[in-house]
């Protein structure tokens, strides 16, 4: 057991787009750009956009606080960001792929826990919990359950992430996140008060056009150069390879990639503060 008592937990599998993402971009974050009106949407100004949408994220937290949980901490940036600013921070995520990049050498000094948040078992409260674009994977009331647990009495809840409307037709649009009105409600029945909120939806949007962008310009090239190699030199797999990627996969890959304006039309990207009231 280490200092968060955190006993045994059970991993999931890592994220394989994930990892080609961070692979291909070499960024130190994985969530979505902040971008300015205009701006190019290249794997240079990806950078920049990331670290805009970091800078302001962190903005939200309170001058008070000291002790912070990184809740689907990625591959460390803001986890690394709040360490910088003074904090002490604690990184969480159930992905293994994650872990192995906490164990390099700039993320050493920071605790991790391999674990769903819903799972933590710890004794100890922290000033802040942070969610950045990992509400959509944490059930909701659990969610709240274990932010009420683990925060100190006035200490804060500080999420940002994509949502949607009840009843509205998306057209099926292969986005999660959860419903906007729910989430809201949910929070105030769990003692959560919000002090602070920020709508970049539009800010945010540009990331799709590059995400689309990516695969056509990175994935599909990439995929298209191994399949050529499995044809020559290993026949067999590539034989197998064409028989279950057809194009119906093609499709819903394709499907999933929407772009700026659709995102913006069926999705409602928030930053938002709560402190909890635990009377």
């Amino acid at each position: 057991m280490d200092e968060l008592n955190i006993g045994v937990y059970m991993a999931q599998k890592p994220d394989l787009l994930l990892k080609y993402y961070k692979e291909v971009t070499k960024s130190k974050y994985l969530h979505f750009g902040y971008w300015e009106e205009g701006e190019k949407l290249d794997m240079d100004h990806l950078l920049l956009a990331q670290e805009r949408y970091a800078n302001k994220l962190l903005s939200y937290v309170p001058a008070e606080v000291k002790t912070i949980i990184d809740v689907g901490c990625g591959v460390g940036g803001n986890a690394m960001k709040l360490k910088e600013k003074g904090h002490s921070v604690t990184a969480l995520s159930p992905d293994t792929y994650q872990q192995e990049e906490f164990k390099k050498d700039h993320l050493r000094g920071i605790p991790f826990i391999l674990a769903k948040f819903e799972h933590l078992k710890t004794d100890r409260q922290f000033d802040l919990v942070l969610m950045s674009e990992s509400v959509q994977y944490i059930d909701m009331d659990l969610g709240f359950d274990k932010a009420r647990e683990i925060i100190r009495d006035k200490g804060y809840l500080l999420i940002a992430d994509y949502f949607h409307e009840e009843g509205v037709d998306d057209g099926g649009i292969m986005l999660a996140g959860k419903q906007h009105n729910k989430y809201l409600a949910s929070a105030k029945a769990h003692g959560f008060n919000l002090i602070k909120s920020e709508d970049i939806t539009r800010g945010v949007a540009p990331s799709f056009d590059f995400m689309a962008d990516l695969y056509h310009t990175y994935l599909i090239p990439s995929f298209k150069m191994i399949v050529y190699a499995l044809q020559i030199y290993i026949p067999f797999v590539y034989g197998l390879v064409r028989f279950l990627l057809r194009k119906p996969v093609k499709k819903v890959v394709e499907k999933s990639l929407i772009d700026a304006q659709t995102f913006i039309k069926y999705r409602k990207y928030m930053i938002y503060l709560f402190q909890l009231d635990k009377n």
